[in-house]
């Protein structure tokens, strides 16, 4: 009993906020949305839901959806049926490797971004001590001074702030 109230209780805000959300709308008339657009609506769903009584995380919606979901795009995605929805993960994948794209990186840096996106992934956010830190430290402690330059790095992380959720 206590797990359909808790369900049905994490629905009704879930919709009171989607309803009102012009994203929604503008995905529903097959407009198209920015990538900034959907991090904004994964951000503001992570604000307004994840604390207070409802508190909607990942194992949450597991424990009262049973589903199994990555981001609170793909809970709404499922919730609501919109199959146009990609899910937060999706959205991180493809700006890095926009980001990659239109850089001149050799095949180490690359190996190393696509680690830094799996930790960005896995944080939601990256902070340049992380870029020390496990599992990027398996290029080595001197990794990022021997690859990036400063600026490569500030750049680095102004990028990954955007896409913070």
């Amino acid at each position: 009993m206590i797990k359909e109230e808790h369900r049905q209780r994490l629905k009704e805000k879930v919709l009171e906020i989607v309803e009102t959300h012009p994203m929604i709308a503008a995905i529903r008339n097959g407009e198209t949305v920015t990538d900034l657009q959907l991090v904004a609506l994964e951000r503001t769903m992570r604000q307004e839901l994840g604390g207070g009584n409802v508190q909607l995380s990942e194992s949450n919606i597991r424990k009262a959806f049973n589903l199994k979901v990555n981001s609170l795009l793909a809970f709404l995605r499922e919730l609501m049926e919109i199959e146009a929805l990609p899910d937060y993960q999706e959205v991180v994948r493809r700006n890095f490797e926009e980001f990659i794209s239109q850089r001149q990186f050799n095949a180490n840096l690359i190996r190393f971004l696509r680690a830094v996106q799996n930790v960005f992934l896995k944080n939601r956010r990256l902070e340049v001590a992380d870029l020390y830190e496990e599992p990027l430290d398996r290029f080595g402690q001197d990794a990022v001074e021997r690859w990036f330059r400063e600026k490569q790095v500030d750049e680095l992380i102004e990028f990954t702030e955007r896409l913070a959720a």
